[in-house]
């Protein structure tokens, strides 16, 4: 009865469009009804705070300082930003843990999706054991690679001891080693979710390509490069761009390894705009920062919208 309700109600649709007829005026303020809910809760929680964000900046508000809270300032804020080398420091750590970070993902995970392609059997539970990074939160990741990198009784430190290697013991204090310890923990969360991207790409490529491929005796090499990424191009811009606005905004596993240090050898560039909104308490210059931040994620989002765009009509 379900079944022949929905089929009724789908042909009654069908044939409003076909012959233009209008829906029933309750109908149509019940569809609206049903959707406000859902747009004061979008405009509450994306809109407000972007354009409030925007505000702030062009003004002076600081929760220490309140003599000016409210008053204009144009554009000191950002040339302030410009002139701010600990800014610029921010940004060129994020700019490498983005290019690094993403690189070797993209790498590896396309090595094991190619190594997962050619498994006949058993390939549902390597795809299993692949998801498990991957569904984990950057939290609970932050707090066990912090247990694993523990000076004192981490794994790690245990590892070194017993194989003599000449590395510190902590890591994570060391201005050398705590910012390339971050990267390898983001490309340990996020190597699986690349080669499970990669995977579902190459299933989807034709099949007559790499027969004709194999008929003109291409080894396995000339096929991978002259077939195989050519045509998994759109797949891979696709995941490079989806992972690198991801890892711009990459905060809790810095928080919770480092929290920027040693010194500032870790301080990306939205644990700075956390710092110097709700650490130094400077919202007017945190505002700045993040609209700067909200621009670049917006370029890049623009660039995956229009990849994906063409990716779907071409």
């Amino acid at each position: 009865m379900e079944v022949a309700g929905n089929s009724a109600a789908g042909l009654a649709d069908m044939t409003r469009r076909r012959y233009g007829v209008r829906r029933p005026r309750r109908e149509t303020l019940a569809g609206i009804g049903f959707h406000v809910p859902m747009i004061v809760v979008l405009l509450a929680i994306t809109v407000f705070p972007l354009i409030y964000s925007l505000k702030l900046s062009f003004e002076s508000y600081s929760l220490v300082q309140t003599g000016m809270n409210g008053q204009g300032v144009g554009l000191a804020n950002y040339s302030r930003l410009i002139h701010d080398p600990e800014f610029w420091n921010a940004m060129k750590l994020t700019l490498i843990f983005v290019f690094v970070g993403v690189s070797v993902e993209l790498c590896l995970g396309l090595v094991i999706a190619l190594l997962l392609q050619s498994i006949e059997g058993g390939r549902r539970i390597f795809v299993t054991l692949l998801m498990i990074p991957a569904v984990m939160t950057p939290l609970v990741i932050g707090l066990m690679y912090n247990f694993v990198f523990n000076a004192q009784f981490g794994l790690f430190t245990y590892i070194i001891q017993r194989l003599h290697l000449p590395l510190p013991q902590g890591l994570l204090g060391s201005k050398t080693w705590a910012f390339p310890t971050l990267i390898f923990t983001d490309i340990w969360e996020w190597t699986p979710f690349m080669a499970l991207i990669l995977l579902a790409g190459l299933q989807a490529l034709p099949e007559e390509p790499f027969e004709a491929a194999q008929i003109d005796g291409a080894t396995g090499w000339r096929t991978l490069r002259y077939v195989t990424l050519p045509m998994l191009k759109p797949i891979l811009v696709v995941a490079v761009l989806f992972r690198a606005v991801d890892a711009l905004k990459e905060f809790d596993k810095v928080y919770i390894l480092t929290n920027g240090g040693p010194g500032s050898a870790t301080d990306v560039i939205d644990l700075f705009t956390y710092r110097m909104s709700f650490v130094n308490w400077d919202m007017s210059y945190g505002s700045a920062v993040g609209m700067v931040l909200f621009c670049i994620t917006l370029a890049l989002a623009f660039v995956f919208v229009k990849v994906t765009t063409r990716t779907s009509t071409g």
